[in-house]
């Protein structure tokens, strides 16, 4: 057996919990073949589990396993998770003969003891936090909501985590006052949350799912930001005829390289794109099919194996301000 990602930084194994208690959560079972399982298993760890384990079924199939919490949207996570790795085989990941279980276990003190090791991702000023988490008002504080275990995209990946860094260093004063953002396979909605209460004036937010869609779109009522956030679905980054000054993507290389030329079509003059969920060994693909389509590399971002792009126009002579320095 093997252990992926943070759970094998931290040497925690997902394990059956004791039977104490009555409350109820789920075991998680992936099927999938060994090419696809660094992608199934970030779409796993996006739920905020405690653990993913690797077991080796066959040359041709691994078995993921995790634990998820109670939550009235399980079903839904369900769902998304099994279209999401049956549309792999779309982004040239053949995920073979792929199979998604859950059974019910009881779970007593070893859940009360997961609910308050679920610690909020501080980046900065931003933070990222569950429900349940009482955060003290603090000036300059800015605080979004998503609870583990509803959707992909709770700020607990690394490719996640990259893009919310680099929401803080690339979003500018102009795209606050006037620019528009363009989050492009959304998930639970996370990153255009968090671009709006950075002060983004309006947000675009597209995923191909529409489970996904409903999601994010109440993960953006809980937030407050409905005013100023649209989530629709389609692929891509929609045909809008107002261009984006930021476009953000957090997929996998697979599917940013062929999205590149539309990328650079919809980007306003001096516009960034973030590209993110790219794993180590992609990353030179990725930056060459980016300087085919006319970007050049502002800089590259990394966490473990993980690396995400930030790209601008190259023929665009407008400079990108950083914590007020120019680069």
């Amino acid at each position: 057996m093997r252990v992926r990602g943070a759970a094998r930084r931290r040497r925690g194994v997902p394990r059956r919990p004791s039977r104490a208690g009555a409350t109820r959560w789920a075991e998680l079972r992936v099927i999938t073949s060994p090419d696809a399982a660094d992608a199934v298993a970030a779409m796993l760890w996006d739920l905020r589990v405690g653990g993913v384990a690797e077991d080796r079924l066959s040359p041709a199939a691994v078995r993921l396993r995790c634990y998820l919490p109670p939550s009235r949207a399980r079903a839904v996570a369900l769902r998304l998770l099994r279209a999401r790795v049956r549309g792999l085989a779309r982004y040239g990941l053949d995920p073979g003969r792929s199979s998604v279980t859950c059974r019910t276990v009881e779970i007593g003190k070893w859940a009360r003891a997961w609910r308050k090791a679920v610690r909020p991702v501080h980046l900065g000023r931003l933070i990222i936090a569950p429900t349940w988490v009482r955060l003290p008002p603090r000036p300059g504080r800015i605080v979004v909501r998503i609870d583990p275990g509803m959707a992909f995209g709770s700020g607990a990946h690394p490719s996640t985590r990259l893009c919310l860094r680099a929401l803080l260093r690339y979003l500018r004063p102009a795209d606050r006052a006037r620019g528009t953002v363009a989050d492009v396979g959304t998930g639970s909605g996370v990153l255009a949350i968090a671009a709006a209460r950075l002060g983004a004036a309006r947000v675009r937010a597209r995923d191909i799912d529409p489970e996904a869609v409903a999601i994010a779109r109440a993960n953006v009522r809980a937030n407050g930001v409905a005013g100023r956030v649209s989530v629709v679905r389609g692929s891509g980054v929609g045909d809008s005829p107002l261009p984006a000054t930021l476009i953000v993507a957090n997929i996998i290389a697979d599917t940013i390289i062929p999205m590149l030329p539309e990328v650079r079509a919809r980007l306003a003059p001096g516009g960034v794109f973030i590209g993110s969920g790219i794993v180590a060994d992609r990353l030179d693909e990725v930056l060459a099919a980016a300087g085919a389509c006319a970007f050049r590399r502002v800089e590259v971002l990394a966490s473990g194996e993980w690396r995400a792009v930030v790209l601008a126009a190259r023929d665009s002579d407008r400079r990108l301000e950083v914590h007020g320095r120019a680069c």
